[in-house]
């Protein structure tokens, strides 16, 4: 049986995603060049708040829906805290950016891996709870209406061809996404930052560092690595005057008139 064409589509999105994503990793240099391209958007104190919590949830909606799209290789089995679940984009994806922060800021990336695999642990969990809902639905269903001899068989053969499980993850995903894109791009750019998202910039840069960046924020705030936070601060002054020399408007020109 051929794959229903919304999951055909939904891959087709994950490996689009992996692209721009993929794409974005490979045009900064070092750590300060990937923090300093998110800065420069990011100066307003209450707009880095707002994306302190806004950018994990971007991230984690985004492996909840990643999760769901398995790629039937290896069955992952016995990692702390998570279900047994399929080799997914999702697994691919905390791993590339596990790694990549790794490269660019050893300190940063150490630090930065537990709360990934964090986020990654829970959306498995959102999926696959969400898909042990779906298949009991699907049985008791099937046991209302061809008895309980014709009840596993059904169950099977549905389970493997319903790759949203119930829906209701993926609604729920989808709710958590919007909400993360909606409170950093109205309050926080419109409202306070008086400046463009680094998305409308470019979408791969912004999905690399926001998560870094956003993650460092609470680093500063707890005092560590305070050298490279005043080295991106001077580094973000820089990219800044530059995009308003070239003509780009945002609020923070002023500071530099």
């Amino acid at each position: 049986m051929s794959p229903p064409k919304s999951l055909i589509a939904a891959h087709a999105v994950a490996i689009s995603i992996f692209a721009v994503v993929y794409s974005g990793m490979s045009n900064f240099k070092n750590i300060n060049d990937t923090l300093a391209f998110y800065g420069v958007y990011h100066r307003n104190p209450i707009n880095q708040m707002i994306h302190f919590f806004g950018v994990p949830c971007i991230i984690w909606s985004l492996l909840v829906f990643l999760s769901h799209l398995n790629l039937n290789m290896i069955t992952i089995n016995g990692l702390p805290f998570a279900p047994k679940h399929v080799l997914n984009y999702a697994t691919l994806l905390s791993i590339g950016y596990i790694i990549f922060y790794i490269k660019m800021d050893l300190f940063g990336g150490l630090l930065y891996a537990p709360f990934a695999y964090f986020l990654y642990v829970t959306a498995v969990s959102v999926k696959v709870k969400d898909e042990i809902r779906a298949s009991n639905e699907i049985m008791s269903q099937s046991k209302k209406e061809d008895g309980d001899r014709d009840a596993n068989k059904s169950v099977s053969g549905s389970t493997l061809t319903s790759w949203t499980g119930t829906g209701r993850a993926l609604k729920i995903a989808a709710v958590v996404h919007f909400l993360g894109w909606y409170v950093q791009i109205h309050p926080g750019h419109g409202v306070y930052e008086g400046a463009k998202p680094a998305v409308l910039q470019s979408v791969g840069g912004a999905l690399t560092s926001a998560p870094l960046f956003a993650y460092y924020e609470g680093l500063w705030f707890l005092g560590l690595n305070k050298d490279l936070q005043q080295e991106t601060k001077l580094l973000v002054d820089v990219y800044t005057k530059e995009l308003c020399d070239s003509g780009v408007t945002m609020r923070a020109c002023a500071d530099y008139v």
